[in-house]
């Protein structure tokens, strides 16, 4: 549910000075894409580079093309600020700087996600949207080059280079960034682009998977098979290796488990059976306590959990094949 007026937020924007902008854990295009959204559009309405912090320490440098991730900060630089900004994230324990939030007056939460449990002064929420970006596309409107390539990256990044949860209002935004200049082709490309480190790890994973009723394919990466930058999954391009499957294995519902630093499995859960409601199974086993935290959108979500990898993936295809 939506809790703002435009004019109140253009207002709040307008009468701060300094500026947070943070993000979910794990950042994907979307994440990045979104929170330099946010910083090109602050700028492009006068706000001073300097006193807007983007609070990204580590991302996949398959991303690193995004017109601005040299702006990013490891750590807040300062003890106060007037205005916080969310983006692709309304879950506190999924962000990267919850804590961060209590050093601002004011709270703006922007995403596109299902469950919100944030406390904001406005919340943007429309789970419906295809991306966090084209949600900022529509409320905080620019003309300016950079916020416009970052608008398109989300989106792209979002729907798996235009192939998930295309909807009419997806096309109408790509269309109108390609009239605006912005090369749609260019940027799928750059997205699609797979380092060697992915591909190999894309490889062991098709390798290893399994095949449930012709339509589910599950596989899984442990921490054995990573190299010690990549433990804590910050470096490993997941969205990257669910994309890869799509384009080759080709089975209708993916499940992926890969093991954290923590000893635990992040799961990347992706479906075009639109009977299958990831984000509804998520919530079930989460109330259930079969996992620690989950959800997203129907098509594709995200959960974490303990367990060993075999009753893990017992438990998600139950709830897969129950709703098949």
């Amino acid at each position: 549910m939506n809790n703002f007026s435009i004019d109140n937020i253009r207002n709040t924007m307008s009468d701060a000075n300094t500026f947070l902008i943070i993000t979910h854990k794990r950042p994907d295009g979307d994440a990045i894409s979104s929170s330099l959204a946010m910083f090109w559009y602050l700028l492009d309405n006068g706000k001073k580079e300097t006193l807007i912090d983007v609070i990204i320490p580590e991302y996949t440098k398959e991303l690193a093309f995004v017109p601005g991730t040299e702006f990013f900060k490891k750590h807040p630089t300062r003890s106060r600020y007037d205005l916080a900004i969310v983006v692709d994230c309304s879950e506190p324990r999924l962000l990267h700087g919850e804590e961060y939030l209590k050093l601002s007056d004011k709270v703006i939460c922007v995403d596109h996600h299902e469950n919100p449990l944030l406390q904001a002064d406005y919340s943007i929420l429309d789970s419906d949207s295809a991306s966090c970006t084209s949600i900022i596309y529509h409320i905080f409107p620019c003309e300016n080059v950079k916020y416009l390539y970052c608008i398109a990256t989300g989106l792209i990044s979002d729907t798996s280079n235009l192939t998930l949860n295309v909807t009419k209002g997806v096309t109408n935004i790509i269309n109108q960034l390609g009239n605006f200049g912005v090369d749609i082709d260019e940027i799928s490309k750059k997205l699609s682009a797979k380092s060697s480190r992915t591909e190999e790890l894309l490889s062991l994973v098709i390798e290893r998977g399994k095949i449930f009723e012709n339509t589910v394919f599950c596989s899984y990466l442990l921490q054995a098979d990573l190299l010690d930058s990549e433990k804590n999954l910050t470096n490993v391009n997941h969205k990257l290796i669910i994309q890869g499957l799509q384009e080759q294995v080709k089975f209708e519902t993916l499940i992926l488990l890969i093991e954290n630093d923590l000893g635990e499995f992040k799961g990347s859960l992706r479906t075009f059976n639109p009977n299958i409601d990831f984000n509804k199974i998520c919530s079930e086993l989460l109330a259930k306590g079969k996992i620690l935290k989950g959800g997203g959108h129907s098509y594709s979500a995200g959960c974490t959990a303990i367990g060993s990898l075999d009753e893990l993936f017992k438990i998600i295809l139950k709830e897969v094949l129950n709703n098949k």
